[in-house]
């Protein structure tokens, strides 16, 4: 833990004194409400439980005594750990709509304020959800038109990575630029080059959000987000990059609004303002500018940043055990050849392909603790009351590294995914998109570019690694929000 952080905890232990009067007969209630757990300190909670670097893997150890469904206080906030992929499914799956509720996020609420789909609840978060998932159909989610502009963009992909041929560099700007390019023709109706400047700077503004807050000063904030506004570090900058963010969108939206033509939307910016035309912009309104401006972020940042992270991850774990991907590359000569694009339709061809990038998925888990979960209503799980409004916290990387349900869960082994046949193998308990209400609205498209950039690269060139594949070390750079791969450089070669 850095100095800034000792600071931190120094200060908090001077303060304890203050507050404990705070904490009482109403806290002990609520305490004695929730699923047991680690005693915890008065304002520091189980934080020195929890000292480890990688989060989700100190819930898991904690879960090995307290059960699957434990409660463990971050700083003055109690929160109930769902651990395994049985305790996910009962309350995720089987009570979908009392767990549909999203737990604040302090570095999130200070931006959107309760604005957009992500962070959005009750009547506000349902409107504008099945209000996107049509706007996003109309526009080519789930349909063969967004194969295509996918197919489209990794030929401008692989373009990129021709000319790097031979020399080593680093991929994280490329996949950025490539997967970002997807949602914005979604969402703005226009690409991006990959030597645009603009873009690319707020390509790195996204990573850098990303990284931060899947850092310990990420998760500090969320914790103690009145403490950390008056301390120095790098969680200041990820407010300054939500302004320089909300700069371009809200510039794209001016520009659509001067240019469109009301009932005829080219995108989803358009579609939005058609129907802020419809509503009536009163203070309960669900359309409004503000609305907009988040909606936009929250696809722009979850449309481009989960997906990319999982793809730069896979290349580094290609990159580790390359007789993976040879044998991934046999089988894609076997059943496409190397004359067209793989296509979606191949996919039910390759269970060897399927498997390795379900096995990526599961081992890397890019969001490990998921997005926090708020009740909707009061409820029973697991023979414990949990009052409504409980903060949860839904352990996706506990369901992926379950042993009772993958044969071999802590190691990368795409066998977890095939059956004694070698054929793939589905599994209820592999949940990157998050199960029930609350399932990301683009794990369609997640899933088509995942395959198809995949393949497509794969298909055209031979990975190889600065050096040694034994030396690569797959720990994440950081672990919180999101387990953010360590920055890396790779030659590719062509087949």
């Amino acid at each position: 833990m850095n100095a800034g952080l000792v600071a931190l905890l120094l200060l908090l232990l001077l303060v304890m004194a203050l507050v404990r009067r705070r904490q009482g007969a109403r806290g002990a209630k609520r305490r004695g409400a929730l699923p047991p757990g680690p005693a915890p300190l008065p304002l520091l909670g189980n934080l020195l439980q929890l000292r480890s670097q990688r989060l989700d893997c100190a819930l898991m150890e904690l879960s090995g005594r307290w059960g699957p469904v434990f409660t463990v206080r971050l700083g003055p906030r109690p929160a109930v750990v769902l651990c395994g992929y049985t305790a996910l499914r009962d309350a995720l799956v089987l009570q979908a709509d009392t767990f549909s509720g999203r737990g604040a996020m302090a570095v999130f609420e200070r931006f959107t304020r309760g604005n957009g789909i992500v962070f959005s609840n009750g009547a506000r978060w349902l409107t504008l959800r099945n209000f996107a998932l049509g706007a996003l159909k109309e526009f080519g989610l789930g349909k063969r038109t967004i194969e295509e502009r996918v197919l489209e963009e990794a030929a401008c992909l692989l373009g990129e990575f021709q000319a790097t041929v031979g020399v080593p560099f680093d991929p994280r700007r490329l996949l950025d630029n490539a997967v970002s390019n997807v949602i914005c023709s979604v969402v703005f109706g226009s690409r991006y080059g990959y030597g645009d400047p603009e873009f690319l700077r707020l390509l790195d503004l996204f990573n850098d959000n990303f990284r931060i807050m899947s850092s310990r000063w990420g998760e500090m904030y969320n914790i103690f987000p009145s403490f950390l506004d008056w301390l120095p570090g790098p969680h200041h900058r990820i407010f300054r990059n939500f302004a320089e963010l909300r700069v371009f969108i809200s510039e794209q939206i001016q520009r659509h609004r001067q240019t469109r033509q009301p009932g005829e939307p080219r995108d989803f910016i358009d579609c939005f303002l058609d129907q802020i035309d419809k509503e009536p912009q009163d203070a309960e309104g669900h359309f409004q500018e503000e609305t907009l401006v988040m909606t936009t972020h929250n696809l722009f940042f979850g449309g481009t940043e989960t997906t990319s992270t999982t793809l730069r991850y896979g290349i580094l774990i290609l990159l580790k055990y390359p007789e993976v991907a040879a044998k991934l590359q046999a089988e894609l000569d076997e059943v496409v050849g190397r004359a067209r694009p793989p296509v979606q339709a191949d996919r039910a061809h390759l269970p060897y392909t399927n498997a390795v990038l379900h096995e990526i998925q599961r081992f890397i888990s890019v969001l490990p603790l998921g997005l926090p979960r708020a009740l909707t209503r009061d409820t029973h799980l697991r023979g414990h009351f949990l009052p409504k409004g409980t903060f949860v916290i839904p352990l996706l990387a506990s369901a992926h590294r379950d042993p009772t349900q993958f044969k071999d869960p802590d190691s990368f082994n795409p066998s977890n995914f095939l059956d004694d046949k070698g054929e793939f193998k589905s599994n209820d308990a592999f949940m990157p998109f998050a199960p029930g209400k609350r399932m990301c609205l683009g794990a369609s498209l997640a899933r088509s570019e995942i395959f198809l950039f995949f393949t497509a690269i794969l298909q055209r060139f031979c990975l190889l690694p600065t050096g040694s594949p034994a030396d690569i070390d797959l720990t994440p750079q950081c672990t919180g929000l999101g387990n953010v791969p360590p920055a890396f450089q790779l030659r590719v070669v062509a087949r």
